[in-house]
């Protein structure tokens, strides 16, 4: 399972597109630079002949994933306790052993599943570069956009 912000660039951008951008950034960050212009002028120009209903609508994409990734880390809190309480719930309920046992089965694995999926997206470094520099290439084109309709 990948996290939000790898999932939206492969689809925007290609898993082509993906992998170069994040290589460039791991090289980058291995050499303490941070120098995103190249993946900015990269995008860029890929995207720049785009209508302005498509960028309006990856905009709207993005700011939906960086708010889906806010919410997840957020919600983890809510998460662990459900967890917890569920489980205590489960233990001190005089139920049918096997039941009891396939019932904190099904719980751990649901509890896994969202604990990787809190960790895919919170340290999603690399990622999270790449989802930056986006955002600024979309705002740019839509600012690009909205100065040439003023001028017209």
């Amino acid at each position: 399972m990948a996290n939000v912000f790898k999932k939206l660039i492969r689809r925007e951008l290609g898993e082509v597109n993906y992998h170069r951008y994040s290589s460039f950034v791991r090289k980058n960050i291995e050499n303490r630079r941070s120098d995103s212009q190249k993946i900015f002028d990269d995008m860029y120009d890929k995207l720049k002949y785009r209508d302005i209903q498509s960028i309006a609508k990856m905009h709207n994409r993005l700011n939906d994933t960086m708010l889906l990734a806010f919410r997840i880390t957020k919600n983890f809190m809510f998460t662990i306790l459900f967890y917890l309480m569920a489980s205590i719930y489960l233990v001190m309920r005089p139920m049918v052993p096997e039941l009891t046992v396939i019932a904190l089965i099904l719980i751990n694995i649901s509890f896994i599943y969202k604990v990787f999926e809190f960790v895919s997206n919170k340290f999603c470094y690399i990622d999270a570069q790449i989802i930056l520099v986006y955002k600024a290439v979309l705002d740019r084109i839509i600012l690009n956009e909205r100065k040439s309709m003023q001028e017209k």
